[in-house]
């Protein structure tokens, strides 16, 4: 067979019967060409992403037409949509996903009002770095730590929270994750406590982008600092307020900790979220079935809320 420049006369060589191999090494070359360095590099990574994100996501909905069997030699069983008709049917899952709605709506009301404002309280004020570093020392701290804190501070017994409230004459009966009409609530300040401070680091990083003569254009138009926030600082940090949003949103929509380290679902399931319930589910009923179906509903409604909350946010800035 003669030799032929597969790169040069590649037509030449389909012409002439080349083999197969000789094809596939034209291909491999013309796809190295023409795909940037820099994605060879990053496709290893791509590629572990994938396998690690992908499969689960599957193996999440295969096991929720399963009959999950946990005795050693016992095969799994097929149930069909079982599992998804008796998750209609459970009176805890609309009850944990009442609980979860309250949860959420206040916990991003309360980290995005105190982080925002916050964070314009002390942007470019004298002793910046020093407030900024206190206000991040919260996030520090494992959230189980914060669980077995707040624990202690809210105890009746000894608890200085609770004394405080006590002698404030706002709460008297005990410890306020003891009462049902409280613990979710205080769930929330726990919550609130640890997590603003990422808000206020990511909305100071937004306002260091903001045009100082921009503002000072502004001021001189004779707007007040209502009208500059709104109409100048609003817009350029709202990417950033769009980031610390869903960063927030997906961890809250997950939230099980602090609530197993302190109430445990309880007291009177006024603490059952859809998260707590799926733990039990999982782990203390063992129906990995129907919690695969439940854990799935879930992840489907954070991925399509924050969806829609995002391209609500960004059109609305777009149409400014």
């Amino acid at each position: 067979m003669p030799n032929i420049d597969y790169a040069a006369e590649p037509a030449v060589a389909r012409e002439k019967g080349t083999s197969v191999g000789g094809r596939l090494g034209l291909l491999c070359r013309s796809i190295t060409e023409r795909v940037p360095w820099y994605v060879w590099w990053l496709a290893p990574a791509f590629i572990i992403l994938a396998v690690i994100t992908i499969f689960p996501f599957f193996w999440l909905i295969y096991m929720s037409f399963m009959k999950i069997q946990l005795a050693p030699g016992k095969p799994d069983l097929f149930v069909g949509l079982e599992n998804w008709v008796d998750m209609f049917f459970d009176p805890s899952i609309p009850h944990g996903w009442i609980l979860l709605a309250q949860y959420v709506a206040a916990s991003m009301v309360l980290q995005l009002g105190l982080g925002i404002g916050i964070a314009l309280l002390i942007n470019n004020m004298k002793g910046e770095g020093f407030f900024s570093t206190v206000f991040l020392i919260p996030m520090m701290v494992a959230p189980v730590v914060v669980g077995h804190l707040w624990n202690l501070l809210l105890n009746s017994s000894y608890g200085i929270y609770a004394w405080l409230l006590k002698t404030l004459g706002i709460y008297a009966k005990g410890s306020l994750l003891s009462d049902p009409q409280t613990a979710l609530w205080a769930i929330v300040a726990m919550d609130t406590w640890e997590w603003t401070p990422l808000i206020i680091l990511i909305v100071l990083a937004g306002l260091k982008s903001v045009p100082k003569d921009t503002i000072e254009a502004a001021h001189m138009d004779g707007s007040n600092r209502f009208q500059v926030f709104f109409n100048v600082t609003l817009p350029y940090i709202t990417p950033a307020i769009v980031i610390a949003f869903l960063l927030r949103f997906m961890d809250n929509m997950r939230f099980i900790d602090k609530i197993l380290i302190t109430t445990k679902g309880g007291p009177a399931e006024a603490t059952k979220t859809l998260p707590m319930y799926l733990f039990l589910k999982t782990f203390r009923q063992f129906e990995i079935g129907a919690a695969a179906a439940i854990g799935f509903t879930l992840l489907f409604a954070i991925i399509i809320c924050g969806i829609i909350v995002t391209n609500t946010i960004l059109k609305e800035r777009g149409a400014e």
